[in-house]
């Protein structure tokens, strides 16, 4: 996964796949930001659902402890 700027990279654990449905447009940008970039798509896309679940925390449950 791409970090932050001045941090170390290292994965926070195993990788696994995931099939997810996709707004065409969202692919579209994503093969134009990979190709631009050369940050692979899963990359991109772990990234941006990390910064997502950073500011979303309110979105688990009041008991959820996270492994990171």
């Amino acid at each position: 996964m791409r970090t932050a700027k001045g941090e170390n990279k290292s994965n926070n654990g195993p990788i696994v796949k995931l099939e997810v449905e996709l707004e065409k447009t969202i692919v579209e940008q994503l093969t134009l930001m990979e190709s631009h970039t050369k940050i692979t798509r899963s990359e991109l896309v772990t990234t941006a659902l990390k910064r997502f679940i950073s500011a979303h925390k309110d979105y688990f449950p009041d008991d959820y402890k996270s492994s990171s």
